[in-house]
C-alpha cells in the first residue's frame, strides 16, 4: 500500500461520531482510498513550488520549502 498517512483510530472515531459503521472487509479499502487521495493532494502542493525554467537545472525545484503562499 505504500506510505500510510491516515491513522485508522482517528478515521474510525470520526465515523463513530457520525453514527456510521464500517464492515471489516471495507476498512482496508477505505484506508487505501484515503491514503491515495492524500498522496495526490501532497503532489499538487509540491507541483506548485517554483521550478527552474532555464539552464542546467531546468525543471528542478528552485526551493524545497513549502510556504504559506504555496497553499493558497
Amino acid at each position: 500500500m505504500g506510505l500510510e498517512y491516515v491513522r485508522p483510530t482517528k478515521v474510525w472515531a470520526y465515523f463513530k461520531e457520525k453514527g456510521i459503521r464500517i464492515s471489516a472487509d471495507a476498512k482496508t479499502k477505505l484506508l487505501e482510498i484515503l491514503n491515495t487521495q492524500i498522496t495526490a493532494e501532497l503532489d499538487k502542493v509540491i507541483d506548485k513550488l517554483p521550478k527552474y525554467t532555464k539552464g542546467q537545472n531546468k525543471g528542478e525545484l528552485k526551493r524545497k520549502t513549502i510556504k504559506l503562499d504555496d497553499l493558497k
